[in-house]
């Protein structure tokens, strides 16, 4: 009886380890809400930073009022405490809160002034922190000049994501060719009004076959650039392997030419449709009310734990 006793152990009593694998499987509300009420143990074990490796919280951006979106992102970010991989967030309002990001992403905040950090999670912390690679702000505020200022935190991102930044322009997609060197994916898709304001419509594609050679993903949607400037970017970017121009209509290709010189390149676009507003953010307060996730007394509860 004894020993078929042993096989089994209490979920308190498994490793912290083992318990954080598992809670990276769950919702960030169970996460935040559930997970912390159950015992002390899971409670301690969701405030390690390996619980925060990935934070996905574009289902919520939509929902929550900006400042809610800002304590709420800074609060997961200080808790993934230097080992953030992939952050999904959408509508940033400020550069304030995209510098922060950067910050606290990067190896020299791994312990964030905090010293009392559990000796088991050391040897984790030290190989991964400061390794951010997917990194995706769409349709957010920010400028070129905190882009320029913070690329050189982010040097690990793989995968980027700026669609719909229409603060953004060619000094920051330069900024981000010079310093995140191991880029192969960007997307930069844009609505048709963003991309007919800029003065200098081709300066960001420039750029792009300028600084990003090790590019095998681009999406350029709804950018006003020529054929020319594509065909630049092609020859630029050896390795890439998909390109996205739909609603670019001074584009025009010669198919049967690509084909036969990039072989293994796939091209959507470019197809003349009109864009289409995202309705998520337009029409947020309307099809998405806030719910009590911010209540008062939750709200509290979360800043407790």
């Amino acid at each position: 009886m004894e020993e078929e006793q042993s096989e089994f152990r209490h979920w308190d009593e498994l490793l912290p380890d083992v318990l954080g694998l598992i809670f990276t499987n769950l919702s960030l509300q169970e996460l935040l809400t559930i997970i912390p009420c159950v015992c002390k143990s899971w409670r301690k074990t969701v405030s390690d930073p390996h619980c925060w490796q990935d934070i996905d919280l574009d289902e919520w951006s939509c929902r929550w009022q900006p400042h809610q979106l800002d304590r709420m992102l800074r609060m997961l970010v200080t808790r993934s405490s230097g080992s953030l991989r992939n952050l999904h967030v959408s509508g940033l309002k400020n550069d304030s809160i995209f510098s922060f990001i950067t910050e606290n992403s990067y190896r020299g905040s791994l312990f964030n002034g905090n010293l009392d950090v559990k000796w088991h999670f050391l040897p984790f912390a030290f190989a991964s922190a400061g390794f951010l690679q997917v990194l995706r702000l769409p349709h957010g505020k920010i400028s070129d000049s905190i882009v320029e200022q913070t690329t050189p935190r982010l040097s690990t991102v793989t995968f980027l994501d700026l669609s719909y930044c229409p603060k953004i322009g060619a000094q920051a997609i330069e900024a981000i060719g010079k310093h995140c060197k191991l880029l192969v994916t960007l997307c930069r898709n844009m609505y048709s009004p963003d991309s007919a304001g800029k003065v200098e419509p081709e300066d960001e594609a420039n750029a792009i076959a300028a600084t990003m050679p090790r590019l095998k993903h681009l999406e350029l949607g709804f950018h006003l650039i020529s054929t020319e400037c594509v065909l630049k970017i092609l020859s630029s970017c050896p390795q890439l392997e998909h390109l996205v121009i739909d609603g670019c209509p001074q584009v025009k290709l010669d198919r049967k030419f690509l084909k036969e010189k990039y072989p293994k390149l796939k091209i959507v676009g470019p197809h003349l449709v009109k864009a289409r507003p995202d309705k998520r953010f337009s029409f947020a307060v309307q099809r998405y009310p806030v719910t009590d996730f911010f209540s008062g007394t939750l709200w509290s509860k979360l800043i407790e734990l």
